[in-house]
């Protein structure tokens, strides 16, 4: 019984290390607003963000994404790439089976400014019927590397 207690007390004191250890502002919000035209790959521009750095970006889906796109979703390869040339690569999939065309981006891995970028956002789209060019939005988190100070 004394070794349980030991072992309680020394595990909650390495969490609660943990805890304390962890930066308080190492995701900021996260949101885009884009302007997007089909295509392959389709192209989207970003007029709004969080982030000043990605305002002006554009985006680039290249499609499957290692995983074939259905009539439930579609999985994109997903490329960033700011007025400055830096990049940022993730993943998207948005569930075509919902008229509202919900999904979800992740971004990993980047050059330049965006190198430390790691970011997951919800997406969703402004207008359920797509007219010719649709706006949608990213609302989620980033981390926030010092190339990247959040915007107001």
């Amino acid at each position: 019984m004394h070794s349980i207690r030991t072992l309680l007390l020394v595990t909650g004191a390495i969490l609660g290390f943990a805890v304390l250890a962890t930066p308080a502002s190492a995701f900021v919000p996260f949101t885009v607003t884009k302007t997007c035209i089909g295509g392959s790959p389709s192209i989207c521009t970003i007029s709004a963000s969080s982030i000043p750095a990605l305002i002006g970006a554009k985006i680039y889906y290249y499609g499957h994404a290692g995983l074939p796109s259905n009539t439930t979703f579609q999985s994109s390869a997903v490329v960033i790439v700011t007025e400055d040339g830096d990049t940022a690569s993730g993943y998207c999939n948005v569930y075509t089976a919902l008229p509202s065309r919900d999904g979800m981006c992740a971004f990993h891995d980047g050059t330049g400014a965006l190198a430390d970028l790691q970011a997951v956002a919800k997406v969703t789209r402004a207008d359920p019927v797509p007219p010719a060019q649709a706006i949608w939005s990213w609302i989620g988190e980033a981390a926030s590397p010092p190339a990247l100070p959040p915007g107001p």
